[in-house]
């Protein structure tokens, strides 16, 4: 009792002692809640539910492209607007433009709210990937503006994309600066503008491997039916053929593939072009014109 009276006495003399004696009590009760933890950590791990998060990697295919020719413009006609270059162009930026960039060209279309990075305001001079110049907003419809909505007009010709252009710098920009010839000869070498150019043929890649396939299959199936037939065949051009190839698959197969041997003179110079390589052997070499005859006939009839 004497010894709790001496603390309690030191404690009103020195409030701050208080701590250090309970300190030690702090210290192991902190420690034995930290391995109950511990022991537990296997049971708390399994009630919780890990974030799943989204994928958002977005994997586009190759879009539909129709070959097409774009047609020479000489380029000193449509460096400056006119009535008619403005009234294309207008009539270009409501089919293709209104829709994300507004009708005021504020970037306030009704697309607009679904689309980060947002579009161009084009009141707004600073930002301008490739500039507010006639030969900068050229290159963005033709080349599009990459990790944003807007696409390549490629599939515009020279003239459309200089009339809306102009159109876009006339009824948008205040001030638009002025470009100058170097830009428009640069221009006119990159996109062949003077010279015209043809566009080729485009298809989606999932499309271009069902025809590959499709192509593949139908030549496998011509080979093995050939071959079919040539097996069950007791003929001599039969013998004559197994003599003269060590692969016989592959000996077709380049004959289906060089569909064009329409006439003996064709089909020897076929065979003998590339021996070993192509399924034939040197045995074709020692072959007479007979047998030439018999060979030529006998696989033009089964493949």
């Amino acid at each position: 009792m004497d010894y709790l009276k001496l603390i309690s006495s030191k404690i009103k003399e020195n409030p701050g002692a208080i701590f250090g004696i309970l300190y030690p009590y702090i210290l192991v009760l902190v420690v034995l809640i930290g391995l109950y933890y511990i022991s537990k950590l296997d049971f708390i791990t399994m009630q919780n539910i890990p974030a799943v998060v989204p994928d958002s990697t977005v994997i586009t295919d190759l879009p539909m492209v129709n070959a097409s020719t774009v047609p020479a413009l000489d380029i000193q006609t449509v460096m400056e607007p006119n009535t008619a270059l403005l009234e294309a162009g207008k009539e270009l930026y409501t089919i293709n433009c209104v829709a994300c960039h507004g009708e005021d060209g504020l970037g306030s279309g009704p697309g607009a709210a679904a689309l980060n990075p947002p579009p161009r305001d084009f009141s707004i001079p600073e930002g301008w990937k490739n500039a507010q110049t006639l030969a900068g907003i050229y290159t963005s419809l033709q080349e599009g503006i990459t990790g944003t909505a807007m696409i390549s007009y490629d599939f515009l010709t020279a003239e459309d994309k200089f009339s809306l252009a102009h159109y876009i710098r006339t009824e948008f920009i205040t001030n638009p600066p002025a470009g100058n010839p170097d830009e428009f000869t640069a221009l006119d070498q990159l996109y062949n503008i003077s010279a015209g150019t043809d566009i080729p043929a485009q298809i989606p890649v999932a499309n271009a491997i069902k025809i590959v396939v499709k192509e593949n299959n139908s030549r496998i199936e011509k080979v093995e039916n050939a071959l079919t037939q040539i097996q069950s065949s007791s003929l001599e051009a039969a013998t004559l053929f197994y003599k003269v190839t060590d692969d016989e698959f592959q000996a077709i197969s380049g004959l289906v593939i060089a569909d064009d041997w329409s006439n003996e003179y064709i089909f020897r110079q076929l065979l003998t072009g590339n021996l070993n390589y192509n399924g034939f052997n040197g045995q074709v070499l020692s072959l007479t014109d007979n047998e030439w005859s018999i060979l030529f006939s006998f696989l033009k009839n089964n493949i």
